[in-house]
C-alpha cells in the first residue's frame, strides 16, 4: 500500500497535462496516418505513401505508433517513430495482416491475420516469436486488457454473426461480450482503463435499399472472473448531433469516449470526444477521419522491466479514482 500511495503521489505531482490522438484521414487523397494534441490541435501528418495506411496505435510509452498498410500489396503491420521516422516492417507474409495492438508491457504485439489458420496472433516487438491466440473464421479490431491478461476482439465463429469476444491470453476461456442483435454486426471500441468495462458499436443492417444503417454505442459492464456481463448500457448521445456513429476508444481518464461519428445533414466523418454529455468536435474536414486512439503519458506503462503489467493496472485503477 505504501509503495502504490507513493507511485500514484508522484504521478500526480511530476507527469504532463496532454496527450496525443493518432488517427487516419482521406483528407490528401488516400488513407494516411496523423497525430494531434487531445483537444484537436496541432495536426501533423506523419505517412507520406501511394498506398493506404490505418488504424494507428500508440506504444505504451507514446514513443512509437505502429499500423497497417497495403504498400506491399497486401496489408501488413509496420511501427514508426511518434514523429513519423523510422518506418519498418515487422510483419511479411502473404496473408493479411492488420490491426495491431501492443500489450501494455511493451513486449508483445497482437494481431488479426487471415493466415493458416485465420484467428488473432501474437508476436514480440520486434515481428519475431509468433504465436496462435485463437483460431477464427474471421477476426478484426481487438485490443489487449489494460493487465495484459486478456485481449478483446471483432470475431466471427462458424455461422454466426460479427460478436465482441474476450479470450485470456494464452488463447483459453473465450467469451462472448455483445448481445447479439438480429441482422446486426459489432464493431471493438475498447476496455476502458481500468479493465471493468468494454465500448462496442452495434451497426444494424437497413431493411430497404437506398437506406443508411443505424449504430449505437453499447458499453458493457464486465465480471471477468464470472466470464459475463453484468449490464448493458447504451450510451445516449445529444438529439439533433451524430447520426452514424462509432466508439473508438475511451479517454485515458474513463470520463470521455473518443467517437467517429457524422453529423446531422453532414457526409463525411469526423472525430470527437463525448463528455459529461456534450459531443465535442476534434477534426472538421471534408474528407474521412477513423480509428482514434490516445495515449497520455499519465497512463502510460513505466520503463522500469520489474514492473509487471497487473500491478502497473491496480495503479492505474487507483489513479483513476483521483
Amino acid at each position: 500500500m505504501r509503495i502504490l500511495f507513493f507511485v500514484v503521489s508522484l504521478w500526480l505531482t511530476t507527469s504532463p497535462l496532454w496527450g496525443k490522438i493518432v488517427f487516419y484521414s482521406k483528407r490528401d487523397g488516400n488513407p494516411e496516418i496523423y497525430k494531434m494534441d487531445s483537444d484537436g490541435s496541432n495536426l501533423t501528418r506523419l505517412t507520406f505513401n501511394e498506398a493506404g495506411d490505418g488504424w494507428p496505435t500508440w506504444s505504451p510509452n507514446g514513443q512509437q505508433i505502429m499500423f497497417d498498410t497495403d504498400r506491399h500489396g497486401n496489408e501488413e503491420i509496420y511501427v514508426m517513430d511518434a514523429d513519423g521516422k523510422n518506418q519498418r516492417n515487422l510483419t511479411n507474409h502473404p496473408a493479411f495482416d492488420i490491426r495491431p495492438h501492443w500489450h501494455p508491457n511493451d513486449q508483445r504485439i497482437a494481431f488479426s491475420s487471415d493466415r493458416e489458420p485465420a484467428g488473432i496472433y501474437t508476436m514480440d516487438n520486434n515481428g519475431g516469436n509468433i504465436q496462435l491466440v485463437t483460431q477464427a473464421l474471421l477476426t478484426s479490431d481487438l485490443r489487449w486488457s489494460p493487465d495484459g491478461e486478456r485481449i478483446a476482439f471483432e470475431g466471427v465463429f462458424g455461422e454466426g454473426t460479427r460478436e465482441i469476444y474476450i479470450v485470456d491470453a494464452n488463447g483459453a476461456n473465450r467469451w462472448q461480450v455483445s448481445k447479439t442483435v438480429p441482422r446486426s454486426s459489432m464493431r471493438l471500441g475498447g476496455w476502458s482503463p481500468d479493465g471493468k468495462k468494454i465500448l462496442y458499436t452495434v451497426i444494424v443492417a437497413p431493411r430497404a435499399h437506398g437506406v443508411n444503417f443505424e449504430s449505437f454505442m453499447v458499453i458493457a459492464k464486465l465480471h471477468p472472473s464470472l466470464r459475463k456481463v453484468t449490464e448493458f448500457d447504451p450510451v445516449e448521445l445529444p438529439p439533433g448531433t451524430l447520426v452514424d456513429v462509432e466508439g473508438e476508444g475511451w479517454g485515458p481518464y474513463g470520463k470521455s469516449l473518443l467517437i467517429a461519428g457524422q453529423l446531422v445533414n453532414n457526409g463525411n466523418w469526423d472525430i470527437y470526444r463525448f463528455r459529461d454529455g456534450q459531443v465535442i468536435a476534434l477534426t472538421d474536414t471534408p474528407a474521412n477521419d477513423f480509428a482514434a486512439h490516445e495515449w497520455n503519458p499519465r497512463l502510460s506503462v513505466p520503463p522500469q522491466p520489474g514492473l509487471l503489467p497487473r500491478y502497473w493496472g491496480k495503479i492505474k485503477a487507483a489513479l483513476l479514482r483521483h
